[in-house]
């Protein structure tokens, strides 16, 4: 008999993965039998160092593409360089897809399939539906709100641009979008919902008897860390913009509940992207490509740049309707809010 437990598991390869926890919600899929105290400080040190140098890359590389590919561009074609920026703007944001997958596999200690759900891989069925769900409710916003009253006077007053380019600029700006809008919703969804409300998760100890550790067990400081992170980051760009940002810490806090109530970022990542095209596509519409932001997350329908109640309701209504059907969906479909207990 041990006179003190027994050793912890210790990683006896390079390449060695921890299992998924058994019986364990999303939020605490990060505390593995691999998990140390020092993993979580070291994840954001090695993940802020590498998102340094890719920001700093992509700087670069636009640098020379302005300098070189700039000069060429006729007067009539500044479309094409409002493409060019949009392309930039959700590659370099994709790009975070690699750098998160990087620091769970190696710095976690975990399979990337953990960040996703509790299954340990992408729910293909489970998303589907979930983009179903959002696209219809997209659709619904998109007829309904120009007919709410407001909306046209806020649309009036957000100065449009003519869309210009012709045909051939048009179908650029959507192959760019179609190709790149769901990589950096997913992107932003990894990082987010997933990585960020893992490491908080992760911080409290699965037998910890102490205050601190029963209240970071609970998904509460993991979905207030997820929903509100992405809002605050936008607030502190756009300090005027203040229905915008109460919008979008909505639409994050809900999506961080759904991500715990469902065991996976499928339902996160489907209204995500879906109101990701439909916002997109309505800038390359109006010509309007310059004016993309962060804020078209949210809504559909909505005028671009409004920052109104307005923006908060049809957030608030597209977000409840969405969360009410997924969770009925997932009820019915029976998904599976916790990892399975291995015998």
């Amino acid at each position: 008999m041990w006179a003190w437990p027994p050793p912890r598991p210790v990683r006896t390869s390079g390449f060695a993965s921890a299992p998924i926890p058994d019986g364990e919600p999303y939020h605490r899929l990060a505390r593995t039998p691999l998990f140390r105290w020092w993993v979580p400080p070291l994840l954001v040190l090695v993940f802020g160092v590498l998102l340094f140098f890719l920001w700093a890359g992509v700087m670069v590389v636009m640098t020379i593409v302005a300098i070189y590919g700039g000069g060429g561009l006729a007067p009539e074609s500044v479309r094409v360089g409002e493409i060019a920026g949009l392309a930039f703007g959700l590659a370099s944001m994709a790009l975070l897809i690699p750098l998160v997958l990087f620091v769970v596999r190696v710095v976690q200690w975990r399979s990337v399939g953990s960040l996703i759900s509790v299954a340990g891989y992408l729910r293909r069925r489970w998303l589907g539906v979930c983009l179903l769900v959002a696209l219809a409710l997209a659709m619904v916003c998109a007829l309904l709100v120009p007919m709410l009253p407001g909306t046209a006077s806020e649309a009036a007053a957000v100065e449009a641009t003519p869309a210009g380019g012709g045909a051939q600029v048009l179908l650029a700006a959507m192959t760019v979008i179609i190709l790149l809008v769901p990589l950096q919703s997913a992107a932003e969804e990894l990082t987010m919902r997933g990585l960020v409300m893992q490491l908080v998760g992760s911080l409290g100890a699965r037998d910890g008897r102490s205050a601190f550790s029963r209240v970071l067990r609970s998904p509460w400081p993991a979905i207030l860390a997820g929903g509100t992170l992405f809002g605050a980051l936008y607030a502190a760009t756009h300090p005027g913009h203040v229905w915008t940002t109460a919008s979008l810490v909505l639409f994050g806090l809900a999506m961080s509940w759904l991500t715990v109530r469902t065991g996976g970022l499928e339902a996160a990542i489907g209204l995500h992207v879906v109101n990701g095209l439909f916002q997109f596509t309505r800038c390359a519409l109006e010509g309007r490509l310059s004016e993309v932001g962060t804020g078209v997350v949210i809504g559909a329908g909505l005028p671009m740049g409004a920052d109104t109640p307005l923006t908060l309701a049809v957030t608030f209504a597209q977000v409840g309707l969405y969360s009410l059907l997924v969770l009925l969906c997932a009820s019915r479909l029976g998904v599976r809010g916790r990892s399975a207990v291995r015998a």
